[in-house]
């Protein structure tokens, strides 16, 4: 008999520590309107885990289930649309909408099962270009878009200083080291800082207005964006207050997922799922 694949997976409650059977997390997850799977992008075991998942919580949902993604970007929706409809083929869609180099092995599987499933599937990012504009002149550089640019994009965007996520944003980028080039200086920071805070800003706009028309949202992202409920998650509440249940889901490739401490990871999620990091 072929060993299933969830029996590599460990999942656990973060607040408490305490294990719960894979079969019962998407239960759990059933409960909420807007579900976020935090990502190790290059982890391939946290690419299965997350399409299974969303296999697993539509057994629950439904046809109200959608798929929305950071990994497609607002203005490929046209194109998603025509493929999940069939008016066009994957090559054409392929052509039609900026993916990811990694679409084919990571995030292949659940787009094909939304469209198999007739579940509606949203590209919920910032387009890149727009994204790389703030992080050069900032917010400020937003004024010279056309209206039909800015539609691409978050209606509101903040990016306050001082606050939690701020800080660890700062911290983070400037603790990757020398191997990511030169120190930056503080506008440069701000500026970057700026531009993921529209990609959050964006994001939780597409996940509102997917809940708003009546779905229930599996939104996969970098773990960045929803870690301790800050990032996306938090504008998604601070957009949508009543009416919104979130569930944070975060996944860590470890060596031995037996063995492994969540401890440290207590406060980044609802749900942990510890997968057994590829071999070096």
């Amino acid at each position: 008999m072929m060993r299933d694949e969830t029996e590599n997976w460990r999942v656990v409650e973060a607040a408490t520590g305490r294990g719960l059977r894979w079969r019962d997390l998407a239960g759990r997850l059933a409960q909420a309107s807007a579900i976020f799977v935090g990502e190790q992008h290059d982890d391939p075991e946290t690419h299965k885990l997350e399409a299974r998942l969303f296999a697993e919580v539509h057994k629950r949902v439904g046809p109200k289930l959608a798929l929305a993604m950071e990994m497609i970007e607002r203005d490929g929706q046209p194109g998603l649309d025509d493929y999940l409809t069939g008016k066009i083929d994957e090559a054409a869609f392929a052509k039609a909408v900026m993916l990811w180099k990694t679409y084919p092995t990571d995030y292949r599987a659940m787009v094909e099962y939304a469209k198999a499933n007739k579940l509606a599937v949203f590209g919920s990012n910032a387009p890149a270009k727009f994204v790389r504009l703030v992080g050069q002149k900032g917010l400020a550089g937003l004024e010279s878009l056309t209206p039909a640019e800015k539609i691409l994009i978050a209606a509101a965007i903040t990016a306050p200083m001082g606050d939690t996520y701020q800080r660890k944003f700062f911290a983070t980028m400037t603790g990757m080291g020398a191997s990511h080039g030169p120190a930056m200086d503080a506008s440069r920071l701000r500026g970057i800082y700026e531009a993921q805070c529209l990609r959050d800003d964006t994001m939780a706009e597409t996940i509102v207005q997917a809940l708003d028309k009546g779905h229930v949202v599996y939104h996969v992202n970098g773990s960045f964006h929803s870690d301790g409920g800050m990032g996306t998650a938090a504008r998604t509440l601070f957009k949508r207050p009543l009416g919104t249940k979130l569930a944070i889901v975060k996944a860590i490739p470890v060596p031995d997922v037996r063995t492994a401490d969540p401890s440290a990871f207590k406060t980044e999620a609802d749900w942990l799922v510890l997968v057994p990091a590829p071999r070096k």
